[in-house]
């Protein structure tokens, strides 16, 4: 097992990307302590892991509230000691806007979650990594950090953060052994997605071109995110740190 005995940490872990990456560590031997704002979805997934006989935590936390990640970080020290991987995951999007159009409170909003929680998670994850003298952080960038069709502007911002904030981290940290990497998907087969093409006048239209500007002409699996996070967690990246992974179909080489 590539990460047995291992201890991680996912926060948005009940659906989606962190959900399936969850159930791939804990697969893999690890015993992961996952949060999520929304605590019937993390209850929900708890169960359903735990009938699989998986070694899972769920912990109800709010990333953007300093209090919630002291919390968990708190819940993981107390019950576990130590800590060896953590993947930030938890997001949110944004509806199309033009951004002269974007509603302020909505763009503070998506800063709070998708960087600041970012920055929380890290900040208070990083004192046991170092009393660990090792361990990685994956942070879940975007190909918005990349290449843009517009239109996002607050989600953009917010992920192109995160790749900055995940290279500050990266070099900060390395003479400690403690990697900081980043994956950047593509469109992926979300409930955060899902959400998108219910905002949308023209759902086949929508998804028609998500595969169209996908050279591999299909929209992926979390599953295939979680095996990416699995990659750059393990000692199978041991000499991987301060890059953001692309895993978008080939998207941003066209």
């Amino acid at each position: 097992m590539i990460l047995k005995d291992k201890i991680s940490v996912i926060t948005g872990g009940a659906t989606g990307i962190g959900k399936a990456t969850v159930e791939t560590f804990a697969l893999q031997g690890a015993k992961v302590i996952f949060c999520d704002v929304n605590k019937n979805e993390g209850e929900k997934t708890q169960k359903e892991l735990h009938k699989k006989g998986l070694k899972t935590y769920f912990v109800k936390a709010d990333v953007s509230k300093e209090k919630d990640i002291i919390n968990l970080y708190k819940y993981v020290t107390k019950n576990f000691k130590t800590l060896d991987t953590v993947f930030n995951n938890a997001g949110i999007e944004q509806a199309v806007t033009p951004s002269h159009k974007l509603n302020t409170k909505i763009f503070e909003k998506i800063i709070d979650i998708n960087l600041k929680g970012i920055f929380l998670s890290c900040k208070h994850a990083l004192p046991i990594l170092l009393k660990n003298k090792k361990g990685s952080i994956v942070n879940n960038s975007s190909i918005s950090a990349f290449a843009n069709v517009g239109g996002n502007l607050s989600y953009a911002a917010s992920k192109g953060g995160v790749m900055s904030l995940t290279r500050v981290l990266a070099i900060e940290y390395a003479k400690n052994n403690i990697r900081v990497n980043a994956v950047c998907p593509g469109v992926i087969d979300t409930p955060m997605n899902e959400r998108n093409l219910k905002k949308t006048k023209n759902k086949k239209e929508l998804i028609s071109k998500w595969k169209t500007i996908t050279p591999l002409g299909r929209v992926a699996s979390p599953y295939e995110l979680a095996q990416t996070v699995l990659f750059l967690s393990s000692d199978m990246s041991s000499f991987i740190t301060g890059v953001g992974l692309l895993v978008d179909g080939g998207r941003a080489a066209t």
